[in-house]
């Protein structure tokens, strides 16, 4: 359950002149394919958090080294000693199995990610709209960036499906990456605008093109 302090942060948006469409749901809901439709069909900037996550892992970068300090050669993509890059299939399998790991790496990570955000933001000021894809929008407190959020609704059956097909997950990892996430409910409780993408079809564009008048 989340009180009253927390219920208050849900709810806050952005009052600015922009308009900054929020797009958030489950893993494996579709976010990206949605909010690279919407972008293309009405020629609107997208930042993508998940961009600017994998930025921070990148060969070389002051997090890649502390998340090797940590780990080791463990999470080493090759045994190249002049390649330092992180095998992040490896490291996911670490957060997700240890929730004290899971919290530190996050604790290194988002405060780049939202610099990173703040930055681009910073760029598109002269923009009138703006589309913000954020996986965990709720559970990081991204609610304030948006001046509405669209969540992506997706049943988990579909979520571990698409899953399992696309990270060659086991069942269980799977249902590990989905249970790391608050709940699906919960988030649409306190979105703006739903859609539904739990089939494999595309009425998903017919729900954005009457929400969003093209």
């Amino acid at each position: 359950m989340i009180d009253q302090k927390q219920t208050n942060k849900l709810c806050l948006r952005w009052k600015g002149k922009q308009r900054r469409i929020g797009i958030t749901g489950g893993i494996a809901s579709g976010k990206t394919m949605i909010g690279d439709f919407l972008s293309q069909s009405k020629q609107w900037p997208i930042l993508d958090a998940d961009i600017y996550a994998h930025e921070a892992l990148k060969t070389g970068s002051q997090i890649s080294q502390k998340v090797l300090l940590r780990y080791g050669s463990r999470i080493i993509q090759n045994s190249n000693k002049n390649d330092q890059s992180i095998n992040r299939k490896i490291l996911a399998q670490i957060v997700f199995q240890n929730d004290i790991e899971k919290k530190w790496l996050e604790e290194i990570i988002h405060p780049f990610v939202n610099a990173r955000i703040d930055e681009e933001l910073e760029k598109l000021k002269s923009n009138s709209e703006v589309i913000l894809i954020i996986p965990l929008l709720f559970e990081k407190n991204y609610t304030n960036l948006c001046s509405e959020i669209c969540y992506i609704d997706c049943s988990r059956s579909m979520q571990l499906q698409r899953l399992q097909s696309r990270g060659q997950l086991s069942l269980e990892e799977a249902n590990q990456r989905i249970d790391a996430q608050w709940e699906n409910d919960l988030k649409k409780q306190f979105s703006d605008h739903i859609i539904n993408n739990s089939n494999n079809n595309e009425k998903w564009k017919m729900q954005l093109k009457k929400l969003y008048n093209f």
